[in-house]
């Protein structure tokens, strides 16, 4: 059984106090903990002999440290693509790489992920064919299938051309290491005028239905300093961070969306993606700054590529080496003049091996609770998304709030609370819909409603509804009753039936699913049998969804209805060694 400490009843308590998803703020109170996530990208294919030495350097490293030093949880996840995957499977007979990677993997010093940002290529890969799309439903058929593709097609390792018959990208990494543990690099795209894919930014609620075929546990990377070069990123990206982390065991880089688990290598700053071959001085820099209101899992990269280049080649455009070899088809392999030499190779994996060491012995026993964290320890400190009950007693104690914040702006709260738990629009829109629908059966409202997995509205209408108007709780039950089956009907189906209607008619009047959405609120507060509610105009974006930085169309972009905070349970710092995280 977990272990109740009096700090998370400390956290309980503010949880349900206040901190239900409306403040913007952290409270203020001791320093939270750092917790720091080791990773590595495998994804060069062609320089075979610079992917296996990192490989060899890096892991006995990682073992090294582990083995010194037990109650720091030393690990790392290794991400690798699927060219890569199928790369080193073939090289096995001849070096043994496979083998030796999948012993790590086997006696759990390394985690395997996937990263599909480099898979062949760049400009040959499959896009989303809007052709012929005129409606969400068929966008939504479009953009699934591209998914399947960009999921499971193999393609040449240098040409990117498709082969048939042949398993590529996260089907065949799974193929090869097993599981994935983190998944990265997939966002979709399109060709734009010019002919270069554009990735799509927003929600990505089609692929993530895909993904669930193939891998239902992955966390996935959520928001990425990458695309740092997007006017105004940087301003909504703090914005976004801290909505989606109100209390101190929620962290800005830490969320849910689409019941996956999304976890963002930057966030507020200075918090960004760290590289460890920059050394214990500059890692320190950083930590020394940030806000420790909140807990903070920073990324720090292992065994970057630019440890073996020439400063020249590091920065320059045809970095990293995979480009270079997209680039040049006929003379792929990164030539010699580009390579640092040896000893500096060596200093750059001491300087890593420094920053191991110094976060063991100094930085983690000067910031009690701080430590490594494994993909897998993330998920061990996270409660699931969906699959718990709350109360009805939770839910009216919390809504008021709830509707008071959304008051006479139009705006939706981003998300909701009830029982010490977060609750997404989505969410909300099915427990409320649950309760009222066996009102509408029994006269009676339940006690518990169990949070099941929905996915938010296929199209975002524009505008904030029908105006004018009045309900009775009645009617507002009796659509509930009609529409629940359909929220908890997760069979194969070319669009997923358990999405929140993107409208309903009641009583004659169409209003947008916000609209409802706080109808049936104020009905669960309110039951007098001959009293009407209005029916009140409201925008389907909360503040948080319509700032979200985004490409992709708003009216498709109804993933905004499922984020939500993710609540870390954070271990006492005396538990800490006894806890059984990072094995």
């Amino acid at each position: 059984m977990k272990r109740i400490t009096l700090f998370g009843l400390v956290c309980l308590v503010l949880l349900m106090a206040g901190a239900s998803g409306f403040s913007q703020t952290a409270p203020t109170g001791s320093k939270q903990p750092v917790y720091i996530y080791l990773y590595a990208r495998v994804t060069d294919q062609i320089n075979l002999d610079l992917t296996e030495d990192r490989l060899r350097r890096l892991l006995p490293m990682i073992e090294k440290y582990r083995e010194e030093h037990p109650q720091g949880h030393v690990s790392a996840t290794i991400l690798f693509s699927g060219a890569v995957s199928r790369a080193l499977m073939q090289r096995n007979r001849e070096t043994h790489i496979l083998d030796f990677v999948l012993d790590y993997i086997h006696r759990g010093i390394i985690q395997a992920g996937y990263d599909g940002m480099d898979e062949p290529t760049y400009r040959n890969r499959p896009v989303i064919d809007f052709s012929g799309a005129k409606t969400a439903e068929q966008r939504w058929v479009a953009r699934e299938a591209a998914a399947d593709r960009l999921l499971t097609q193999g393609r040449d390792p240098l040409t990117g051309a498709e082969e048939p018959d042949v398993s590529g990208s996260l089907k065949e990494m799974q193929r090869v290491f097993g599981p994935a543990v983190y998944i990265a690099g997939v966002k979709q795209g399109q060709r734009d005028v010019t002919g270069n894919i554009m990735p799509e930014l927003g929600g990505d609620s089609e692929l993530v239905r895909e993904l669930d075929r193939l891998n239902s546990n992955a966390i996935l990377s959520g928001i990425s300093g990458n695309s740092a070069h997007i006017p105004g990123f940087a301003g909504w990206l703090k914005e976004f961070a801290e909505q989606i982390s109100p209390a101190p065991e929620t962290s800005p880089e830490i969320y849910w969306q689409d019941n996956r688990l999304r976890f963002s290598d930057s966030s507020i700053p200075p918090v960004r993606l760290m590289e460890a071959y920059s050394g214990p001085s500059a890692i320190a820099a950083v930590l020394d700054k940030i806000d420790r209101s909140r807990v903070q899992v920073i990324h720090v990269e292992l065994g970057n590529e630019r440890d073996y280049l020439k400063p020249i080649f590091a920065r320059g455009p045809m970095y990293p080496p995979i480009r270079f070899a997209y680039e040049n088809p006929e003379h792929p392999t990164l030539p010699q003049i580009a390579r640092s030499e040896v000893k500096d190779v060596d200093s750059a994996y001491a300087k890593e091996a420094d920053v191991i060491k110094w976060l063991l012995e100094d930085y983690f026993p000067a910031n009690p609770g701080s430590r490594f964290v494994s993909s897998t320890d993330l998920k061990q400190m996270i409660a699931p998304s969906t699959g718990f009950d709350v109360s009805v007693a939770g839910l009216q104690a919390t809504l008021p709030d709830g509707i008071k914040t959304w008051g006479d702006t139009q705006v939706p709260p981003s998300y909701f609370e009830a029982d010490g738990h977060y609750l997404s629009l989505a969410d909300t829109f099915q427990v409320l819909t649950d309760a009222l629908a066996a009102l509408n059966r029994t006269g009676t409202l339940p006690r518990e409603i169990r949070v099941a997995k929905v996915y938010g509205p296929l199209e975002m209408p524009e505008g904030n509804g029908a105006g004018k108007g009045e309900v009775t709780p009645a009617s507002i039950a009796s659509v509930c009753a009609r529409i629940e089956r359909n929220l908890h009907d997760d069979g194969a189906s070319p669009v997923p039936k358990n999405a929140i209607p993107s409208s309903l008619t009641l009583e004659g009047f169409n209003v947008n699913a916000a609209q409802f959405l706080r109808l049936m609120a104020e009905a669960l507060l309110s039951q007098p049998a001959d009293k009407k509610f209005d029916i009140k105009m409201s925008s389907m974006f909360s503040k948080l969804g319509a700032d979200y930085a985004r490409t992709r169309l708003r009216e498709d972009d109804g993933a905004m209805w499922t984020v939500k905070p993710a609540s870390l349970e954070i271990p006492h710092a005396s538990d800490s060694a006894a806890s059984g995280l990072g094995r």
